[in-house]
């Protein structure tokens, strides 16, 4: 099994769409717009699959924050130690860019929230739209 980490690759967003665990309505519409608005984004892949794609987006090109997106497929649940492992090492080079890292957390997804408490996130009170959270560099 191969694990690579690739920076600014290009996906098929169907495909990711197609493999995710639960997908919102018009989330290929949402998916391409986050990708869109990203200065920076990776893709996760096992044996040259995509098992994960993420990315991060500045209010403003000069701020130290960015709100953090990510869209799991799949792969992820059948490797999720692979996935956790390389989250963390993923997650220090991007606090190395942006120190302070935001977003908002899917209340009917508890694994995501349960992997963001082991990122070190500090969860805000359940809003209406998710589950705010922050995560800073130390």
């Amino acid at each position: 099994m191969t694990v690579t980490i690739e920076h600014n690759s290009v996906v098929d967003i169907r495909d990711v769409i197609l493999r995710a665990p639960k997908a919102p309505r018009n989330a290929e519409h949402y998916l391409d717009l986050y990708i869109r608005a990203s200065v920076l984004t990776w893709t996760g892949r096992v044996d040259g699959k995509v098992a994960c794609i993420w990315g991060l987006i500045p209010p403003s090109l000069l701020g130290d924050q960015a709100t953090l997106w990510l869209q799991t497929t799949d792969l992820v649940e059948d490797h999720k130690f692979m996935f956790i492992r390389h989250s963390r090492i993923a997650l220090q080079n991007m606090l190395k860019i942006y120190p302070t890292i935001v977003g908002v957390a899917d209340i009917d997804f508890p694994e995501n929230i349960r992997w963001l408490k082991w990122l070190g996130a500090v969860l805000c009170e359940p809003e209406s739209f998710g589950i705010p959270f922050t995560i800073k560099a130390k």
